[in-house]
């Protein structure tokens, strides 16, 4: 019997999601923090097993033995996507890293693979990676969750990593509705030129997420949309 993707959890990659890293800052982020453990815990509950998506400078599939490490961000700390943790990584993309942060906090006891998009995978790509990602959901041996790990605008704010671009809020604004709503037409109709110019890193990770779901009925719960230090951070489930 076909297994089924259940439920996605959308959450951003801020390297201060790893206390480690957070020091003064973690008041300003608790929030941000409470939201992302809260839709993980519940998507551990609504699955037999996860996989994660996000994006990265290659499409790559990650089995769910491997480990890297925060040390490039100023944390020498290893997180792994699997209890057993394989050699480390000292260059795994960040979007792998968050996977393996939350994945030790939420489900310590699983392994998740991670598959990374490309940042300028095409709409033939995504859709590519949609239809593989369909196949290994199906070959699961219960229901699915996937976590999709992706960023908004760099450049919201004057001190934003990208300064500012008066584009930016409209285009975020629509970014955190389309998650919020599960509206998948939006995040499939995201413009790459613009998205790139904006610093949202997110938006393949969203689009095969969309792609995957397509017009199933999805009951969507937003749970955080901001911006702190300038960059849109949204965290928001789907069940299906």
């Amino acid at each position: 019997m076909a297994s089924v993707l259940s439920a996605l959890a959308f959450v951003p990659s801020p390297p201060l999601l790893l206390a480690e890293l957070a020091g003064s800052a973690t008041g300003e982020l608790d929030d941000l923090r409470a939201a992302v453990r809260e839709v993980c815990d519940d998507l551990g509950q609504s699955c037999h097993g996860w996989i994660g998506v996000g994006v990265g400078a290659t499409t790559t599939w990650i089995d769910g033995d491997a480990a890297g490490t925060y040390a490039g961000f100023g944390a020498d700390v290893v997180v792994g996507l699997a209890p057993d943790r394989g050699p480390v990584d000292r260059a795994m993309e960040l979007a792998a890293l968050t996977v393996g942060l939350l994945r030790e906090q939420a489900v310590p006891q699983w392994s998740v693979p991670v598959q990374l998009v490309a940042r300028n995978a095409s709409v033939q790509d995504v859709a590519a990676v949609a239809l593989d990602l369909r196949g290994r959901v199906d070959a699961a041996p219960g229901p699915v969750g996937l976590l999709v790990v992706g960023d908004g605008a760099t450049t919201l704010t004057d001190k934003a990593p990208g300064a500012f671009d008066d584009r930016a809020e409209a285009v975020q604004h629509a970014i955190d509705d389309a998650l919020g709503r599960a509206d998948v037409d939006a995040l499939a109709s995201l413009d790459p030129a613009l998205c790139d110019a904006l610093g949202v890193d997110g938006r393949v990770a969203w689009q095969v997420a969309a792609t995957l779901v397509g017009p199933t009925r999805v009951v969507p719960h937003s749970l955080f949309r901001g911006a702190p230090y300038g960059v849109g951070y949204h965290v928001a489930s789907w069940s299906l």
